[in-house]
């Protein structure tokens, strides 16, 4: 997937305009991968950073809590994200055993060391699978909507 701009961000994490300006820019509790430089300068978003905001949403809304409580458990697992290729992440989560850390990985193979927060990445995939246009799924378009909809 290419970078995507602003708007495509909003509709592909289901943030509001406000929180992902938030979240992304006033706050800095979200780097995406091409930071906002100055007016005009738009920040772009990769689909790690919309699987990641997208977790950071969920997190946040079901679970309650501050956002900046996350901040740094949410850019491990960006972080992790990197170098994945899209079609390997189905039937994989993200799994924070507290605030300050994630891992990616299967539930079957997963230790953990106690208690952890589990959050399945299917459903994230498979609406950046089924959302995005073929331009921001660019270069892994052919798996990413075949497995997008067999899932």
């Amino acid at each position: 997937m290419e970078t995507v701009q602003f708007s495509d961000a909003l509709r592909l994490t289901e943030l509001s305009e406000s929180q992902l300006r938030e979240w992304c820019g006033k706050r800095g509790l979200f780097q995406p991968t091409v930071p906002a430089r100055g007016p005009g300068r738009l920040a772009l978003y990769s689909w790690q950073d919309i699987i990641a905001l997208r977790i950071y949403r969920e997190i946040v809304s079901v679970f309650g809590g501050r956002a900046s409580g996350w901040t740094i458990g949410i850019a491990e697992l960006r972080r992790r994200l990197d170098g994945q290729f899209f079609p390997n992440l189905w039937g994989k989560s993200a799994i924070f055993a507290d605030q300050h850390s994630a891992t990616l990985g299967a539930l079957s193979t997963a230790r953990l060391p106690g208690a952890a927060l589990i959050v399945p990445l299917d459903l994230h995939l498979k609406v950046i699978a089924n959302q995005a246009t073929p331009e921001e799924l660019q270069g892994q378009l052919p798996l990413v909507t075949q497995l997008g909809s067999l899932r």
